[in-house]
């Protein structure tokens, strides 16, 4: 996280701009960001291109679950403990990250800033990369979903959120079919409406296993501690397929 130990190093939040950049230098000022994670700054000096990307992908994340947290008027137990586990187990971050990714959650949500406007910059940010947009957007889902609930609140800002990241609303229906445990499930994975043609099914197999390989994503900013979570998406679509396939042979 070399991104992060750069931040740590002093004040080049800021170099970021906009409603995350401001973020970023509300958490560090914050007391949540004690002296203990001061100290275990890694290094100094300007962001690559790269590590910006990443900078901004990880506080958008953080950010917008916070808004979601908060969508419904308070924030419960059980949906910090989802964080702290997506933290946790998914992420394995280290002490001083979990500590900085709750103090942007908890700035985030407390703020006057509108959930869009972090969806707008991290949409402006990656606007050449469609595929780690979508990553973004699988990755709020999963994580308001871990109760295997989808609260009205919830929803409401999961709908409201494609149009600022830059994807097709559609997105909302398709991402929330992958979350099933048939057929539509592994189609829905693929991109694709129930029953789509094999012809159909290969193309966008081979779109999809191109463009979310795990080295590829992390080249073009994912941040290195989401690897886990593309490294299973890459699982999922090459066990959609297989599954597809399978069936229509029968």
């Amino acid at each position: 996280m070399s991104w992060f130990g750069k931040i740590m190093g002093g004040g080049v939040g800021f170099m970021l701009g906009g409603p995350l950049g401001a973020l970023i230098g509300a958490t560090l000022g914050h007391a949540l960001v004690d002296e203990k994670v001061r100290i275990e700054r890694a290094e100094s000096g300007p962001m690559s291109g790269v590590e910006q990307r990443q900078a901004v992908f990880f506080t958008a994340l953080f950010a917008m679950l916070g808004k979601i947290a908060k969508a419904d008027g308070r924030v419960c137990e059980k949906e910090i403990a989802a964080v702290r586990s997506f933290m946790n187990e998914q992420l394995r971050l280290p002490a001083a990250a979990q500590q900085f990714a709750i103090g942007v959650f908890n700035e985030a949500k407390d703020t006057d800033t509108p959930f869009e406007d972090y969806a707008r910059q991290l949409g402006r940010v990656f606007a050449d990369n469609a595929p780690l947009r979508t990553m973004f957007y699988q990755l709020l889902f999963s994580i308001a979903m871990v109760d295997g609930v989808l609260h009205p609140a919830e929803e409401a800002l999961l709908r409201a959120a494609p149009g600022p990241l830059g994807l097709h609303p559609d997105i909302f229906d398709t991402v929330r079919r992958q979350f099933g445990h048939d057929l539509s499930h592994h189609y829905a994975v693929l991109g694709l409406e129930n029953g789509a043609g094999l012809a159909e099914v290969k193309k966008s197999y081979r779109k999809l296993a191109a463009e979310y390989h795990p080295d590829k994503v992390v080249s073009k900013g994912l941040p290195e501690d989401f690897t886990r979570f593309a490294e299973q998406k890459f699982k999922e679509i090459n066990e959609a397929y297989a599954v597809i396939t399978k069936t229509a042979a029968k």
